[in-house]
């Protein structure tokens, strides 16, 4: 049975005072209601000549068609519907349905907005809002549009500089002793994130899209390491049958305690082709030039490549799961020792995860990351700094309503090193209030 369906008959008993117990159409009723719509439309075909124009025929009718992409005659038969019966709301959400998929979308709106106007039940609601939300992007495409969030959080960091636990340390084949201020720091933080992106097309195949973001994180204790990262990133889409391409231009500055850290500007390029309504492959180009404020040995140019897939199943709790890796290099701007001992790396990773839904207005996440480094030039002493960098993620959404959304976030990192002064590990907690203007 189609997503909706359940939520539909809900309508239907909720709203349609016409029965359907006095039309003996018990066995088209039954095959819809166990979800085989081929079989409930070709029992149908069977029968369009003796039922045609009976509403109820006209219903199990119109939905499977739809179901099974035969949405033009599924269309027809809900209309007839909707004459002779124009409150039968369970119709009208599978027109709505049926005109969506035919990129009606104009009359699509406002069929869901019909059935909204009457407050149907909050599963309901969800759905259409998902609907509504897509009819939104698809006409993107002929308008000029923008998006905006704010988001406020609160949290607690184990290690909110990143430092070593032991403060006996190897570096560069030198064996030192930390100082206290040096070791992993633990403190909680207050997070401000804030997004505005715009959208305008150039064809009906082309849009131009710039944003804007702003993510600030100030510590209780430890206001030396607060950090504010700003990215704008500006570029093109394009739409190609089942292909899109995107091409963005990028400047982001981060700073720490106020003092900028490092400048970073590049080229993202990004493919992604729609295998099937259920699965997705990606690959994508990134390169970019850090300079680092006072530290420019450390400058680096970076290229990145990698791929990506996508796979939503069927099945209880509408698992996604999700995967890319990929392979990269940062080339130092300073051909000199200290530069290819600190800067120049190879590095590869990889990350998969899941999202479940486990219910119509909570969703969870769960992800694990894993990178591996290797320096371009051994110490003095013959060690060559070699990198396993290690995350695992957990995010819970909570949809409060249509604008606002309850946001729990929990990570570990693991930075194994050679060089023991990069070892560290690090748990993060945050939870958040998201404002999304729709």
């Amino acid at each position: 049975m189609h997503p909706l369906h359940k939520s539909i008959l809900i309508v239907a008993m909720f709203y349609s005072n016409n029965s359907l117990a006095s039309i003996d159409l018990n066995q088209l009723k039954q095959l819809f209601d166990s979800g085989n719509s081929q079989a409930a439309y070709e029992y149908a075909l069977t029968e369009r000549f003796n039922y045609e124009g009976d509403p109820v025929f006209d219903y199990y009718y119109g939905a499977s068609a739809i179901d099974i992409g035969q949405a033009n005659e599924g269309v027809y038969a809900l209309e007839r519907v909707l004459v002779s019966q124009p409150n039968n709301h369970a119709a009208r959400l599978e027109l709505a349905r049926g005109y969506f998929i035919l990129q009606e979308y104009t009359r699509s709106r406002a069929e869901f907005n019909t059935v909204l106007n009457l407050n149907p039940p909050d599963d309901v609601r969800e759905k259409i809002y998902n609907y509504l939300d897509s009819i939104r992007l698809q006409q993107d495409r002929y308008k000029t549009t923008s998006t905006a969030y704010i988001e406020m959080g609160y949290g607690s960091d184990s290690n909110v500089n990143s430092g070593p636990s032991n403060p006996s340390i190897i570096f560069l084949g030198q064996t030192g002793q930390l100082n206290a201020a040096a070791l992993e720091q633990k403190d909680n933080f207050t997070r401000l994130k804030a997004n505005y992106g715009v959208s305008t097309p150039v064809t009906t195949k082309t849009t131009f899209n710039a944003t804007i973001n702003a993510n600030l994180n100030s510590n209780s204790d430890h206001s030396e390491l607060d950090t504010s990262t700003y990215t704008e990133s500006a570029g093109f889409r394009f739409l190609h049958a089942q292909d899109s391409y995107s091409i963005d231009l990028i400047a982001q500055q981060f700073s720490i305690d106020g003092s900028d850290y490092r400048k970073l500007t590049g080229m993202n390029a990004n493919w992604n082709r729609n295998l099937s309504q259920l699965s997705s492959l990606q690959a994508f180009l990134q390169l970019s030039k850090q300079d680092f404020n006072g530290q420019e040995v450390r400058n680096v140019d970076t290229s990145t490549l990698g791929i990506g897939f996508n796979k939503r199943f069927k099945a209880a709790l509408s698992p996604v799961i999700f995967s890319s890796a990929y392979i990269a290099q940062d080339n130092p701007e300073r051909n000199s020792i200290t530069a290819r001992r600190i800067a120049e790396r190879d590095y590869y990773g990889a990350r998969i995860g899941v999202v479940i839904s486990t219910s119509a207005k909570t969703s969870s996440q769960f992800s694990v990351n894993y990178q591996s480094s290797q320096y371009g030039l051994e110490d003095s002493n013959g060690i060559l700094r070699e990198d396993d960098h290690s995350r695992a993620e957990y995010n819970f959404t909570w949809l409060l309503s249509r604008n606002w959304s309850l946001l729990a976030d929990a990570s570990y990192i693991q930075n194994d090193s050679s060089n023991t002064i990069n070892a560290y590990d690090r748990k993060q907690f945050i939870v958040s209030l998201h404002y999304e203007m729709k």
